[in-house]
């Protein structure tokens, strides 16, 4: 008889347990020996039997499906050699039973023919399974643990090196926290875009970090000596004080959170009587050096005239009334056509409604799913009362029944809480969306402003002639195709075929960068 031998070792199993790939190779070589089999392949692996998306596993799986007329056996030491996820392994013990290839573990062997073997067969495969989830679950409860003390678990972001304080796993600011800190600082001004301000470090003080890592350091809780202990089963999300040093407060890191959500300018301010007088400022730069425009009063022939430019010696200069008027034009052009609104608000609806069919759809399979597993674990109950299971594996049938009702009904709570009536938002919305200009004429004062930043969060550049932007929004682009005509839409790639591109032209990236 033709056979392959394999054997496996997780590095934690090897270690601690002494399941040695050469004690497994002998002894897989010793039975072979005695019952005569012909071994054509030995593999060996080194990862966890978690799935079968292993390595070598791959290999031999190759091997076998080239020559199976040539191959009468697969042969492991125990099953949980073989694998630990029960579900999985049963598809491939199909797999290869329909390429007349049997597989058995010569410490455990089961003949396949007697079909009360199958049950034992899924005993020897769930174990284990159960065995990993509860080793998972232990993991994850204690690295929980850990973050609600104010642990730091991972690796260290940058500015501070991964340290033990008090016995505890954390943190502690290296040579780079000075870095950390003169980025918060200057973005906190809010006076130059967060671009500029990275290029500026970089040739200062060696800065390696992109543009997105940039912007993660900023939004990065961590340096302000804070953790994040993220949202689990019923327990919502929280923000703690952590263990470790921070390299900046509170306060410096809530400043740089308002000027990168565009809520305010932080340090740049000007009187609240020039802010009502130009809206828009803080939501252009110049397109030669890169500052943010400003905006005053000057002093002429007839009176005063107020006007957007640069602060810097750039000729950057437009009247207020004319970048207001250029800003209504460009929402008006991006604005739904009248034409398509109905149609936009009924496709909106069946997606609407496909959605909660689907959601009602689900909760009823979870439920149908809830009530098998309740079943089975009475059936559970009523084997120990009968003396047909032994507390031991009751308790560990138990856990693992109670832990996926505990998961169903987690699913469910979930699926409800999406389950909202959003149709009732759909018809203002839609109408709003239609007539953009007119809803930016009649907003007062700084509250442009924030409709701008709305549509567009990024800055956009102030031409003489038009607005440009470096990134894109989506949204933007899909209606202005919209009110274009109805031209097809390309789901992954948008992009434009008409005039529109001069004048704030849609953004490309996804997510957003800095």
């Amino acid at each position: 008889m033709n056979v392959i031998t394999y054997g496996r070792v997780s590095t934690e199993e090897q270690k601690e347990n002494g399941f040695s790939l050469n004690h497994q190779k002998e002894m897989l070589k010793r039975y072979c020996d005695i019952k005569e089999y012909k071994i054509l392949k030995h593999y060996v692996e080194d990862y966890s039997a978690k799935t079968f998306n292993r390595p070598e596993w791959k290999i031999l799986r190759d091997y076998v499906k080239k020559n199976k007329n040539s191959i009468d056996m697969l042969l492991v030491t125990k099953w949980d050699r073989f694998s630990r996820d029960s579900e999985g392994a049963m598809a491939v013990i199909r797999e290869f039973s329909k390429m007349g290839i049997i597989i058995n573990a010569i410490e455990q062997p089961l003949d396949m023919t007697i079909p009360e073997n199958k049950l034992i067969l899924a005993m020897y495969l769930v174990i284990p399974e159960i065995e990993n989830d509860k080793i998972a679950q232990r993991t994850k409860d204690g690295m929980r643990r850990a973050k609600k003390e104010g642990c730091f678990m991972g690796k260290a972001p940058f500015g501070y090196s991964n340290a033990k304080i008090m016995e505890k796993t954390s943190i502690a600011p290296n040579s780079d926290s000075k870095i950390v800190l003169k980025a918060f600082t200057e973005v906190a001004k809010g006076i130059e875009p967060v671009e500029v301000i990275r290029k500026k470090i970089k040739d200062d003080y060696g800065l390696k970090l992109e543009k997105q890592q940039f912007y993660n350091m900023l939004r990065n809780v961590t340096y302000s000596g804070m953790i994040i202990v993220p949202e689990y089963k019923k327990e919502k999300e929280e923000i703690i004080k952590a263990i470790h040093q921070p390299i900046i407060d509170i306060n410096l890191f809530k400043k740089v959170q308002s000027v990168l959500d565009g809520r305010k300018n932080s340090d740049a301010k000007f009187p609240s009587s020039e802010n009502d007088l130009f809206p828009l400022r803080g939501n252009f730069i110049c397109p030669n050096c890169g500052k943010q425009v400003t905006a005053s009063k000057s002093k002429g022939n007839g009176g005063h005239y107020e006007y957007y430019h640069c602060k810097s010696s750039c000729k950057i200069r437009l009247k207020k009334d004319l970048v207001h008027d250029r800003i209504k034009e460009l929402l008006n052009k991006i604005s739904l056509d009248e034409n398509v609104k109905e149609l936009y608000k009924v496709v909106l609806s069946d997606v609407i409604k496909s959605n909660t069919v689907d959601a009602k759809a689900r909760i009823k399979e979870l439920k149908i799913e809830q009530k098998s597993v309740e079943i089975m674990l009475e059936n559970t109950e009523d084997k120990l009362l009968s003396d047909g299971l032994s507390p031991e594996d009751y308790v560990k049938i138990r856990n693992r029944y109670s832990n996926k009702i505990i998961d169903i009904e987690n699913r469910i709570d979930s699926m409800k809480e999406n389950d909202t009536d959003l149709m009732k938002y759909v018809d203002n919305s839609v109408d709003l969306l239609c007539q953009l200009g007119n809803v930016f004429n009649h907003l007062q004062n700084k509250e442009k402003g924030s409709f701008l930043r709305v549509i567009y969060p990024e800055n956009l550049i102030l031409e003489k002639d038009c607005f440009r932007t470096n990134s894109e929004n989506s949204l933007v682009e899909l209606m202005t195709r919209f009110c274009k005509g109805l031209q097809s839409v390309e789901i992954k790639k948008a992009t434009l075929s008409n005039g529109f591109s001069n004048e704030a032209p849609p953004l490309g990236l996804e997510p957003r960068t800095l």
